[in-house]
């Protein structure tokens, strides 16, 4: 242990969430098996799982939720681990700035990106308590609009060094005798060396997955849509009748299907982070729900008041060798199309930043630039800043919610029309699943590329963006491309599930 009963009884005199941690080695351990080896009081994987990005190399699992933050009919309610209210507030920066001072976090002394904090997701429909939109009235999946935990445990994997950090949080009360904080301390000490125990000698040998997603062909047969092809094509004529009237120059329609499913929630992540490896992984059980993705953008990050958004836009497919590759780069950088729609979205990131950024900072460091992911290419852009001091992490990251690259420019006259044409509400689709450190240090990523399971049933949301001369049937046929990846998925994960099922019969 790094921290000594001493040194934690000092710091209880200033604070009443303290941490303490254990650092070990596990060379021959996956993030999977880790979380497998804790998975009943694991709710969250978050990875970054691409050999050829270049962000972070960490992945992190959150074991037992001690606080829970959500939204239930516009009031933001902060519950403890047995789902007990304790604190209402009227905004979701106030319940976090309320967590803050009613909890006293002690920050570790660690080189993390995370230390600790609140994991959850935003969904999409929170922009009707940010801009003038309007809820969509068709909400059939009725998630909470904001629904974040912080977790007693985090274990924070180094994917390089193949370091493990285990760190504990214990939780005091005010006016708690010596004997209270030694047993708590003592507790801690014991849960750590039980998780060290369950990961080193596990008490099942877990399965590796084995399929060949080569073999199997995506199906649309037993999938369901919100959108009939002619209304959706119907639709993307009515954007184009906003655009030549002058109302928006692009804005994002969606479809979502609806995949039933009897495959877990952790097996589907399984196969999605194999076949479609990303910067941003991530599996969140929450509230009946399970979130599983492979986003490759970043909404916005916070790191030591500096602020970063990566715009994307502009993609193609990998080639099949190097001159095929380069073949689709040229293609790519010489679209003017997709140049176009690149700078219009460069101009939002610009002014999400500009908001909240101190006055001169904002830089495009980055303009365009050519990232390889392991199927696709992308030109992306990083545009910077340095948050004001008197802007809080949170309102920084509402400034650029939600991402142009979901909605549409100019962003809210988007979102309105969006609102009036789209059939269902996006819950969680377009929204965001972020870390919100204790240490005011905020990574995001879009919730694109992203499955919902909800009793038994998959639903993925894909959109194209409309612009002037966009053909109907072209952008119906990359929503249904888009789409088709995450649902080849959930089929490789219920074939897997069928297989098992065959065996004990």
């Amino acid at each position: 242990m790094t921290n000594t009963y001493t040194s934690f009884l000092e710091d209880s005199s200033h604070f009443l969430t303290i941490p303490i941690t254990k650092t070990l080695y596990v060379d021959s351990l996956t993030p999977v098996d880790l979380f497998q080896r804790v998975q009943d009081e694991a709710v969250y994987l978050l990875e970054s799982n691409d050999d050829t990005s270049p962000w972070s190399n960490y992945s992190f699992i959150g074991l037992n939720p001690f606080l829970y933050v959500a939204e239930e009919n516009g009031e933001y309610i902060i519950k403890d681990r047995y789902l007990q209210p304790r604190f209402s507030a009227s905004s979701f920066k106030n319940a976090v700035q309320t967590v803050d001072e009613h909890f006293k976090v002690k920050l570790p002394n660690l080189p993390l990106p995370f230390k600790g904090g609140a994991v959850g997701f935003i969904s999409y429909d929170a922009v009707s308590q940010i801009e003038k939109v309007q809820v969509n009235k068709e909400n059939d999946l009725q998630m909470p609009t904001f629904h974040f935990m912080y977790c007693e445990t985090l274990l924070a994997y180094n994917h390089q060094s193949k370091e493990l950090v285990l760190l504990r949080y214990v939780q005091l009360n005010e006016g708690d005798t010596e004997a209270e904080k030694s047993k708590k301390y003592q507790l801690a000490v014991e849960d750590i060396n039980s998780y060290v125990n369950q990961i080193v000698n596990p008490s099942t040998n877990k399965l590796p997955l084995v399929f060949n997603s080569e073999q199997k062909d995506v199906t649309f047969k037993g999938v369901t849509s919100s959108y009939e092809k002619e209304q959706f094509m119907n639709d993307v004529n009515k954007i184009k009748e906003y655009i030549k009237s002058g109302d928006v120059f692009q804005a994002v329609l969606s479809q979502r299907f609806q995949v039933p499913t009897k495959a877990s929630g952790f097996d589907i992540y399984r196969v999605l982070r194999l076949v479609n490896p990303s910067p941003y992984l991530f599996y969140v059980k929450v509230d009946g729900v399970e979130l599983i993705g492979s986003s490759p953008e970043k909404l916005i990050g916070i790191e030591n008041g500096e602020l970063e958004i990566h715009p994307i836009a502009g993609t193609r497919r990998r080639g099949r060798n190097e001159e095929e590759d380069q073949h689709m780069y040229e293609d790519l950088i010489q679209d003017e199309k997709e140049r176009a729609e690149h700078y219009m979205l460069v101009d939002l990131a610009r002014n999400d930043i500009g908001r909240v950024a101190k006055y001169g900072s904002v830089q495009t460091p980055v303009l365009m630039e050519l990232v390889k992911f392991s199927h696709v290419m992308h030109l992306i852009s990083k545009v910077t800043g340095t948050i004001s001091p008197s802007v809080h992490p949170i309102d920084a990251l509402l400034a650029a919610f939600p991402a142009g690259t979901v909605s549409g420019a100019p962003k809210v006259r988007a979102m309105q029309i969006l609102n009036e044409i789209e059939p269902v509400a996006r819950n969680v689709y377009a929204g965001t699943v972020a870390y919100l450190g204790f240490d005011g240090n905020i990574d995001s990523c879009i919730a694109i590329r992203t499955i919902v399971l909800k009793d038994e049933v998959a639903y993925v949301q894909a959109g194209a963006g409309i612009v002037a001369d966009s053909k109907p049937e072209l952008e119906w046929k990359e929503t249904r491309n888009k789409a088709s990846a995450l649902i080849k998925t959930i089929q490789i994960a219920q074939d897997i599930y069928d297989k098992k099922e065959n065996v004990y019969v």
